[in-house]
């Protein structure tokens, strides 16, 4: 039932999001709410770990995230008629959601009652507007998690890498399709699975033109080095966050991890007769889910203004077991000479 009357019933506020979900994929203003979040499809083609969250959604209870790791196989002389021998370990760790962020919208009939536009069609394009914002503040914040987790590049001999704690510098000249030998050894030497590459303008041109000219005779080269890594590009996050530096990051496979978790229910529901309290998917955070709170109040001439609250708790991990205490998984390469 609705709060007050003239308020938005339950059915009309889930009919909002389905209205989202049209414009999102039927009109061509929707450019205009699709983010920026490249380093979140990077992060999510990395992660392999399992992430079990609460049931209990009135509870403030941590999510469990189950790593697996091989890193006590070794490689060893044959022993006849001996087989099997070390075991891959799980871990289990439960971690705290530390990361919240909310949009908070308002819409009102009393705005549009001389408007073309149906207050309905305001609020739709307002949620797509919020998932847009969250999702991009979330991929910034993914953004400054993965420098914080850099590990320690144990290339040997450095290189083309000028390695400084847990950064690699690499002077621009060697930005270029050449570099991917540098980076297929660096991933060889530190032992990363199947590493995958995010990056903001470092070699994004260098990438696109070696891409335009794969079908070229004779100008195939580039992307044939390339495509040796999986590529992620945000030119949006990752040169925002690290300004003024410009970095590039390489992720071994099940080195992170994303976790998200909700409390509010699944259908609308009225709490005291004050506000409405539901959940809504991201369009675009991959199985990400918002908590929304509603509130109508009179504005005006008896009209009604709609208030929203849309909420997103969620992190960014680190599994928690490397092969060595400084090989995290994480590697961090800066463009240019490095300052000592």
């Amino acid at each position: 039932m609705s709060t007050v009357a003239g308020a938005f019933s339950e059915t009309t506020l889930l009919e909002q999001r389905v209205m989202a979900d049209q414009i999102m994929f039927g009109d061509r203003i929707n450019q205009q709410f699709i983010p920026k979040y490249d380093v979140i499809k990077a992060i999510a083609a990395a992660q392999t770990a399992t992430v079990l969250t609460p049931t209990a959604r009135i509870k403030d209870v941590d999510v469990v995230v189950e790593w697996i790791n091989t890193c006590d196989m070794i490689c060893d002389t044959n022993t006849p008629c001996t087989v099997g021998g070390t075991k891959a370990s799980t871990n289990t760790e439960s971690y705290a959601l530390t990361y919240e962020r909310v949009v908070n919208f308002t819409a009102s009939e009393a705005d549009m009652i001389t408007n073309d536009f149906d207050v309905n069609q305001l609020i739709a394009k307002q949620f797509l507007a919020a998932d847009k914002l969250l999702t991009e503040c979330y991929a910034q914040y993914a953004v400054g998690q993965l420098t914080a987790f850099a590990g320690v590049n144990e290339t040997d001999p450095e290189g083309k890498g000028d390695i400084q704690g847990a950064l690699t510098y690499i002077q621009a000249p060697f930005w270029n399709p050449n570099l991917m030998a540098y980076f297929n050894r660096v991933g060889v030497m530190n032992r990363f699975s199947s590493p995958v590459m995010l990056s903001g303008n470092n070699l994004y041109e260098s990438v696109y033109i070696a891409n335009a000219n794969a079908n070229n005779e004779g100008k195939r080269d580039g992307a044939i080095l390339y495509g040796q890594l999986p590529w992620y590009f945000d030119l949006f996050n990752v040169d925002t966050v690290n300004t003024p530096d410009y970095y590039t990051y390489m992720l071994s496979m099940g080195s992170v991890a994303m976790a998200n978790k909700f409390y509010n229910p699944t259908t609308p529901q009225v709490v005291n007769g004050v506000f409405t309290r539901y959940t809504m998917p991201s369009r675009f955070l991959p199985g990400f889910t918002y908590d929304v709170f509603y509130t109508p109040a009179c504005d005006g001439n008896d009209f009604v203004a709609h208030s929203y609250k849309v909420k997103l708790t969620a992190d960014v991990f680190l599994n928690p077991v490397g092969c060595t205490e400084t090989n995290t998984g994480v590697l961090v390469f800066a463009c240019g000479a490095s300052p000592n």
